[in-house]
């Protein structure tokens, strides 16, 4: 149901890439219990893992913004993760990198089932939902 590519010469540890996998997946089949947004529609998920500068150039591309970022989500389940962004961000944070990546899918899966960040309001709705997702299906990290 949801796929992980990594496409990015960070070195990640060996089972990660299954732990995100199964977290996304066991995160999306609740979304879609729930049945909200575009997720309800969606059989299959493609979580792509990016380096700075594939990141930059994507959003670039669809969002007309040239600098790097975290999270790019499509309505067609396809969402992009910046590895390099949650490096950097988990170090600011204080909690480990791979928490940072599984919450980037989480916040993209958010999106799709028609949360959004725009507003203030929102963006803290939306941040309470991706921890309380993150602490369910990903509290080993």
């Amino acid at each position: 149901m949801v796929e992980v590519v990594v496409r990015c010469g960070v070195e990640l540890r060996e089972g990660l890439v299954d732990e995100l996998g199964d977290g996304w997946t066991k995160c999306l089949r609740l979304l879609q219990e729930i049945g909200s947004g575009e997720v309800v529609g969606l059989d299959e998920m493609v979580l792509v893992l990016l380096d700075d500068r594939e990141m930059a150039r994507l959003h670039e591309e669809f969002l007309g913004d040239p600098t790097t970022t975290d999270v790019m989500t499509f309505e067609h389940g396809e969402i992009l993760i910046g590895v390099e962004v949650a490096e950097r961000q988990s170090k600011e944070y204080g909690w480990s990198f791979e928490r940072e990546l599984a919450l980037y899918g989480i916040h993209g899966l958010l999106h799709l089932a028609g949360y959004d960040d725009r507003e203030a309001v929102d963006a803290e709705k939306m941040r309470l939902r991706q921890e309380e997702l993150v602490a369910e299906f990903f509290s080993a990290l």
